[in-house]
């Protein structure tokens, strides 16, 4: 390489060095983590720590509601709060995850943890930490630049509440724009697409009740026999699980209408085929599990989980042995689902309304549009016309 293009070739990037908030939190989810497997921080330390994030993150999106769809409260104070709030929960969230981790590393190295138990928790987190880091990808990192290139121009004056609440109803509750394009779609994505936002609230709750609340120390309620809080959840459970099954039928016969079209572009059948796997074994283990209770109240509200079990008795699928491997293969199944979602076609679900959403903004839009070109104005591209050029010297206002 000669010295002349030497001197013309851009000096290498530094490296980013990592913030100190980051080496902090990590040094902070290592302690943590070994104290977890010493044995010094029960299970109720990290569902606590969970509790916590969970409630900062409720926050966040409180404050980010009140600023994006009303005009109440100061602007930058919301904006603030919720960030604040946002990061707390992060942080909370990853000791959390230090602290059960070492929790139940420290029982399972005691022997007090049952095999599909020491299967279940790796396959959680690895499962958890790829679908963190697939939607961080596709929503967050992808946006980071155009937000960082235009977050100059949003000013709430710009903001237009109302129509960002209508757009919220009409594309993100009630996909009203997907209805008009055709109605089958819209059945089939609004089973699965309520189905399955109805099941991951349900189970954090159900994972609030029957594993935080005994570690607690409060009353184990899940274990009641027949207990009403109990008997909510699996009428909850069997509804969504009936929602996106119904859906992964109806997705499967629109696949099957629109084969040869252009309009197959929009089908996702593996992911259809996955969903519907499933919702198919999960109802299954819960078929296996109600002949074995011992009243009929306990099974009066999982009316699809009693059809399934009469189908599996028929098909003579009830023996003990049966139980364990169908365990297996539900979670297995559901841990790769929940690790898949961010490259499927599903993650539109969620990037689509974000968009339109954003495009309801017409003035912030326009306030973007101005402000970028006033930018090109008063700073002409290097290599264009030279700045001593009449041609290239901007007239002023």
């Amino acid at each position: 390489m000669s010295l002349l293009t030497a001197a013309h070739d851009p000096a290498p990037a530094e490296r980013a060095r990592p913030r100190p908030g980051y080496v902090l939190l990590v040094l902070a989810g290592s302690a943590v983590l070994i104290i977890g497997l010493c044995g010094w921080a029960p299970a109720g330390v990290g569902y606590g720590l969970f509790t916590l994030a969970g409630l900062s993150f409720g926050v966040a999106l409180w404050a980010m509601a009140v600023l994006l769809l009303t005009r109440r409260g100061h602007a930058s104070q919301l904006a603030s709060r919720a960030g604040l709030a946002a990061r707390l929960g992060a942080v909370a969230y990853v000791l959390a995850v230090a602290a059960l981790a070492g929790h139940y590393a420290h029982e399972t190295l005691q022997g007090r943890m049952e095999l599909h138990w020491i299967v279940f928790g790796p396959l959680v987190l690895a499962a958890l930490v790829a679908f963190e880091w697939g939607i961080y990808r596709k929503l967050v990192k992808a946006n980071a630049v155009s937000w960082d290139r235009y977050r100059r121009f949003i000013d709430r004056d710009h903001a237009d509440p109302a129509a960002m609440r209508k757009t919220l109803v009409d594309e993100v509750i009630t996909h009203r724009s997907l209805w008009q394009t055709s109605k089958l779609r819209w059945i089939r994505h609004t089973l699965i697409f309520w189905g399955f936002a109805g099941m991951f609230v349900l189970e954090l709750a159900a994972v609030f009740v029957r594993e935080a609340v005994p570690a607690f120390g409060w009353s184990d309620v899940w274990r009641v026999p027949g207990h009403p809080l109990r008997l909510m959840f699996d009428l909850g459970y069997d509804l969504t699980g009936l929602m996106m099954l119904l859906g992964c039928i109806l997705a499967l016969y629109w696949r099957y209408t629109v084969r040869g079209k252009p309009e197959r572009k929009y089908a996702d059948t593996p992911m259809v085929l996955f969903l519907g796997f499933v919702v198919v074994t999960g109802f299954m283990l819960e078929g296996w599990r109600l002949p074995q209770l011992p009243g009929a109240s306990e099974q009066a509200f999982s009316f699809v989980g009693l059809w399934f079990a009469a189908l599996m008795s028929g098909a003579g699928l009830t023996s003990a042995g049966l139980h364990q491997p169908l365990w297996l293969v539900h979670v297995v199944a559901s841990c790769a689902l929940i690790a898949y979602l961010p490259a499927t076609r599903l993650i539109h679900t969620c990037a689509t309304p974000l968009g339109r959403l954003m495009n309801s903004q017409k003035g912030l839009l326009q306030a973007k549009k101005h402000g970028v070109l006033a930018g090109l104005w008063r700073h002409p591209p290097a290599d264009g016309p030279h700045r001593s050029s009449p041609a290239a010297t901007p007239r002023q206002p």
